[in-house]
């Protein structure tokens, strides 16, 4: 099981069009249910009467129109304020997404560039860990494989070379069987060419 190490981003802001998308959409959002609010409490108080004293003046009249300023600047106060914390909350949770999506794009480049050797690694709090431990254990997998085609590759190419050898010092036929060893070595090349076209972390067998 893959481990996470503490560490600390320096920019929160990862991919500024996602993460801008989703603090204004939630600010609009706690905007909208202040406004709603307003709307509601007026309505269903649109039938009451309120008595307000304030700066030595007593006010008598319908509650929405009698209490509007105080609702107002009081809503206000709420949407510039609870519209901070709703701004910093979703920056901190938007970061915790967009910053495993950076690493997956980046680690999927390299991989589609045949670098498998890279790990993702994300903060303990970051989403989708489980999917970076899938791919983590697909490159090793491939790593893996790749490596022991390498070697079996190697010993086709050194079995190959010893039997050229010992047909050309026997009477069997040297020159007949010297185009099949030399498509064999062509093959176990060009094999090996394509190989070397991934960076993976070679173990010997």
């Amino acid at each position: 099981m893959n481990t996470y190490p503490h560490y600390k981003r320096r920019n929160y802001f990862i991919n500024k069009e996602f993460q801008g998308r989703y603090i204004f959409n939630y600010f609009l959002l706690a905007a909208i249910g202040s406004l709603l609010f307003i709307a509601v409490f007026s309505f269903f108080s649109s039938n009451t009467l309120s008595i307000v004293y304030d700066n030595y003046h007593l006010q008598i009249g319908i509650t929405p129109e009698i209490l509007f300023k105080k609702i107002l600047s009081t809503q206000w106060l709420f949407i510039v304020l609870g519209g901070g914390m709703v701004v910093g909350i979703t920056l901190i949770l938007t970061h915790r997404i967009a910053g495993p999506f950076y690493r997956f794009e980046k680690t999927l480049d390299e991989m589609m560039d045949g670098d498998i050797s890279r790990k993702i690694i994300l903060r303990e709090k970051d989403e989708g860990k489980d999917l970076a431990q899938k791919i983590n254990a697909f490159n090793d997998m491939l790593g893996e494989k790749l490596s022991i085609i390498e070697n079996l590759n190697s010993k086709i190419a050194v079995s190959t070379l010893h039997l050229k050898k010992a047909l050309d010092d026997s009477d069997l036929g040297s020159e007949k069987f010297a185009p099949l060893m030399n498509q064999i070595l062509d093959s176990q090349k060009n094999i090996q060419v394509m190989i070397n076209d991934y960076t993976f972390p070679r173990e010997k067998l």
